[in-house]
Order: C-alpha cells, then sequence, then structure tokens
C-alpha cells in the first residue's frame, strides 16, 4: 500500500538529518520514525554514532578478552563466596 502524505516542515527536517547521518534517504529512514517514533530513533542513532567512534578511537576490547575479564570477575566471586 503506497499512501502520499505531507510532512511538516519540522518533522521533514528532523527526517532529512536522520538520513543524512543514517546514510539512508528520508524514506527509508519514516519507516523507522513511524514505527518507534522521532525521539527513539535519533538516540538509537546517536548511540551508533557513538560507539563507531568508539571504535575509531580504540576504547573498546575484543569479544576474547571481554569474556577473559568476565570469566575473571565471575572466578573472583566465587572465590569470595567459597572463603566465607
Amino acid at each position: 500500500m503506497s499512501t502520499t502524505m505531507t510532512l511538516p516542515t519540522r518533522f521533514a527536517t528532523r527526517l532529512e538529518k536522520l538520513a543524512l547521518e543514517a546514510g539512508s534517504t528520508p524514506e527509508k529512514m519514516l519507516d523507522f520514525v513511524m514505527q518507534d517514533g522521532f525521539e527513539y530513533t535519533e538516540n538509537f542513532m546517536h548511540q551508533i554514532k557513538q560507539g563507531m567512534a568508539d571504535v575509531k578511537a580504540g576504547r573498546v576490547v575484543s569479544h576474547e578478552e571481554a569474556m577473559t575479564r568476565l570469566r575473571s570477575a565471575v572466578e573472583r566471586h566465587a572465590n569470595k563466596k567459597q572463603a566465607a
């Protein structure tokens, strides 16, 4: 089903900005906005951009390193419980 509608300028501007940030088109981003709302979709895009910046800046660890740290924390916790 295809429907044509006119968006108020304030919404069209937000939609165009979202599309630009996502490397997408306003038409494709409208699906997300209609489903989730502007605030959620804008926040989601912001979080993705933050995550990508963290990767680029080296502020991430590999899956293997994360699992090593997690196992170590679980082991320390288990040892404390056994000692108690």
